[in-house]
């Protein structure tokens, strides 16, 4: 069995990783939403990095608006990472 510190420290991992990806989906997110420009270099790379890690949820749940599309799919897969994160994170504690 692994130590308790070894546990923690491992579950800290996966919830800072769990952290990164969340951000990156809300800045697009957010990105997205305030019409940045996406001739940016930087704004580009943040909403291709949240694009591709919502690719399994776009389109879940079609909408008549592309804004209320992002927010709704994007959303849910914000989450979704977030609770996965959170059951590994306790998982290994």
């Amino acid at each position: 069995m692994l130590r308790t510190a070894t546990r923690y420290s491992a579950a800290t991992v996966v919830l800072v990783i769990t952290g990164v990806i969340a951000a990156f989906i809300a800045l697009a997110m957010i990105l997205l939403l305030a019409g940045a420009n996406q001739d940016n270099m930087i704004v580009n790379a943040i909403v291709t990095v949240g694009d591709f890690l919502t690719t399994p949820f776009q389109g879940m749940f079609p909408q008549s608006n592309a804004e209320r599309e992002i927010v709704v799919n994007w959303g849910i897969g914000l989450l979704v990472y977030l609770a996965i994160g959170a059951l590994i994170a306790r998982i290994v504690r």
